[in-house]
């Protein structure tokens, strides 16, 4: 596996963006394959999902990039008929599935589409396109067991990981914009120091968990890469909640009206967060994990946040 150089880097972003702004759900996985995405991913796996994830995060994309991600993290040829089921959701563009993934702790159980019923979830972020997935025919074919399992559902919440840190970037710039333009007593509200610690907050915590996420992704095929996925995943959800939190509150009142938009953010975000494990419950399951081991898991390196 090659590495891809920083201006090969950009220009991937770039095509990656055009792929979701340009397609529907449904459409991104066969454009990406058209663009070279198998290529792409045999090149530099990390590089390929990391950029496509948090670019979809940035733009608050529907596209089911977590599919592409547990197909490589499973060792699946990547194609554009495979949905994923995951916590019994599908992603938006679940209408273009031959066959369905059941992804669970103990194994990856394979379903035709003639055997699955899908229900729009709507609910908190209906914009995302979740699908409530249930299986109305018995019979599955078993293509993976629980280590199988265990290196998708990482690979899933690398890729989730990443696509909240692109959803903290833009929030995180949106807010930095207004707190220059808005001002108070004669003064910017980004003057204020309050205002600078809060954001000072949620830099460290999205730099803390892209730093994470790289991590992982250096040991992802070692005994360490559940439990670095878990931990990435879990400080991406932290970093999402504290800009919910901070650059909701110095947006003031016009961030909680409907026609402002903030609002979409912290629904986006709350519900990736939520997909493979909240941020809550697996902060606890690394604790445990790391009591039961008598060890620590690999410390991100904050130098590597800038290669990613």
């Amino acid at each position: 596996m090659t590495t891809i150089d920083a201006s090969e880097l950009d220009l991937i972003r770039r095509s990656l963006r055009h792929v979701l702004d340009k397609f529907g759900p449904a459409e991104v996985p066969s454009a990406l394959l058209a663009e070279g995405w198998a290529d792409l991913i045999a090149t530099d796996a990390a590089a390929a999902i990391t950029t496509l994830s948090e670019e979809a995060g940035r733009s608050r994309s529907a596209a089911p990039v977590l599919d592409l991600a547990v197909l490589r993290g499973a060792g699946l040829e990547a194609d554009a008929t495979s949905v994923v089921v995951v916590d019994g959701s599908a992603l938006a563009g679940a209408e273009r599935a031959l066959r369905f993934l059941w992804l669970t702790d103990d194994g990856i159980a394979v379903l035709g589409a003639d055997a699955v019923d899908l229900v729009p979830a709507g609910g908190f972020d209906p914009a995302l396109g979740l699908l409530r997935a249930t299986a109305v025919r018995s019979g599955h074919e078993e293509i993976g067991d629980a280590t199988v399992a265990a290196a998708a559902i990482a690979a899933g919440r690398r890729a989730l990981a990443s696509q909240m840190i692109g959803a903290v970037d833009q929030m995180l710039s949106e807010t930095l914009e207004y707190i220059g333009a808005r001002h108070q007593y004669g003064r910017a509200i980004g003057s204020f120091q309050t205002v600078k610690h809060r954001m000072a907050e949620v830099a460290v915590a999205v730099t803390a968990a892209r730093a994470a996420t790289t991590t992982a992704w250096q040991f992802a095929d070692t005994a360490d890469g559940p439990l670095l996925a878990m931990g990435c995943k879990a400080l991406a959800g932290r970093a999402h909640h504290l800009a919910s939190t901070h650059c909701f509150q110095v947006h003031g009142g016009i961030a909680f009206t409907v026609e402002h938009g903030f609002h979409q953010w912290v629904r986006r975000g709350l519900l990736l967060d939520h997909l493979l494990g909240d941020h809550k419950s697996l902060t606890r399951e690394v604790g445990r994990s790391v009591i039961a081991r008598g060890r620590p898991p690999r410390v991100p390196l904050l130098t590597d946040v800038a290669t990613m």
